[in-house]
């Protein structure tokens, strides 16, 4: 089963299923519902369903019922992941990694991994994260499967950037030569490529070049079913015209970001998106506006209080209570944001954590400050 076809191919399963699934189509189905893991996971669901009672009713050795159940469970497992439901889609994966049949299909166990590798990601475990996404390259290369290979060590590579952009391009530079880049590449694989290239250039300064490679990751995501990473790209074009403050082009890419994620139902993707327009609002002075898209943020990341977008909503709030003046909100927010587990060991969080207070603990210290307090006292004391 590969690990993402594009979505010509896609169109020509869907084109061959088109009544009620036979018996002999069991297999075009449950790579269908593989491919629309991300593109339609309610209809992927439903396949499985579908799937499931004619396995019942089949003459397959009990092996390939097995290896069939297995990557359905796969889609299951994404599915929760991507609704937020890390323990249920961790449950699930773990219960994959300890059947019997697993090590029969390298691409399932490679799969689990990498799936059990996000999974530890969105709940700030990072070290388990490597380690998971590093199991998940070497079973793909003992099943001799170079597009699952590359994929995780580049997704590999994505997860670590934002904590060790240095340690991320050397994951990356042990699979890729960027400057030679090979032209025939898999659209699923060259989507995370180029992703992973336009964060690192964006984190040193190369904004040009960066939104060069994320604009072509996200027409490579969409192509090859990565919907919840094209979103993530959307979001993150985005961010890099608000760092250039050309905040008409900024909300222009996090609306489209936001309105694909929102048919998804997908909390962590909407999530994301309300939060980088409520900086962006913040930057443009629109505080009332910025502190209602924070909260909102904060509604959809409820289940993960433990990831990166939950510090990064603090963190924004935080900068709305320095602009509000509130600085004895400030501190408590900057202060929340360096203990949170979503802020361990991201370099660029736990500089802001730290700056944050400074500048809080400055304005709450300084002469200005402390004589008006003293004129407001006095003020106090004549009534």
């Amino acid at each position: 089963m590969d690990l993402y076809v594009t979505e010509s191919e896609v169109r020509q399963l869907e084109q061959r299923l088109t009544g009620q699934v036979t018996q002999e189509q069991l297999h075009e189905a449950l790579t269908l519902a593989w491919h629309l893991r991300q593109r339609d996971s309610g209809r992927a669901l439903v396949l499985c369903e579908d799937i499931s009672k004619l396995l019942n009713t089949s003459s397959r050795s009990d092996t390939d019922k097995a290896l069939i159940y297995l990557r359905m469970q796969l889609i299951r497992a994404e599915e929760k992941w991507l609704h937020a439901d890390l323990d249920g889609a961790a449950a699930i994966v773990q219960a994959i990694l300890r059947h019997p049949d697993v090590h029969l299909d390298r691409a399932s166990l490679s799969d689990a991994h990498r799936m059990l590798g996000f999974i530890f990601s969105d709940q700030g475990k990072h070290v388990e994260c490597d380690i998971e996404m590093a199991i998940s390259i070497d079973e793909a290369s003992k099943a001799d499967d170079m597009l699952r290979k590359q994929s995780t060590a580049a997704a590999l590579a994505r997860v670590a950037v934002l904590r060790d952009d240095k340690l991320a391009k050397s994951y990356f530079d042990r699979h890729f030569d960027s400057r030679n880049t090979p032209k025939d590449i898999h659209p699923g694989l060259a989507a995370l490529m180029n992703d992973f290239l336009g964060l690192h250039a964006g984190l040193n300064g190369h904004l040009e070049e960066s939104g060069a490679f994320l604009n072509k990751a996200f027409e490579l995501c969409l192509d090859s079913g990565q919907i919840r990473r094209a979103i993530l790209t959307a979001a993150n074009i985005g961010y890099n015209y608000s760092i250039a403050n050309d905040f008409e082009s900024a909300l222009e890419w996090l609306q489209k970001a936001l309105k694909l994620a929102k048919p998804t139902g997908w909390s962590p993707s909407i999530g994301n998106c309300l939060m980088q327009i409520g900086d962006t609002l913040r930057k443009m002075g629109s505080l009332d506006a910025a502190e209602h898209m924070l909260h909102e943020a904060l509604e959809q990341l409820a289940k993960l209080t433990n990831s990166r977008n939950y510090a990064l909503t603090i963190s924004v709030l935080a900068d709305v209570a320095l602009d509000r003046r509130d600085y004895h909100l400030a501190l408590n927010l900057f202060t929340q944001l360096s203990m949170l587990p979503g802020a361990q060991e991201q370099a660029d969080l736990q500089e802001t954590a730290i700056r944050g207070q400074a500048r809080a603990q400055a304005k709450l210290k300084s002469p200005l400050r402390e004589t008006a307090n003293n004129k407001s006292a006095a003020l106090a004391a004549k009534r």
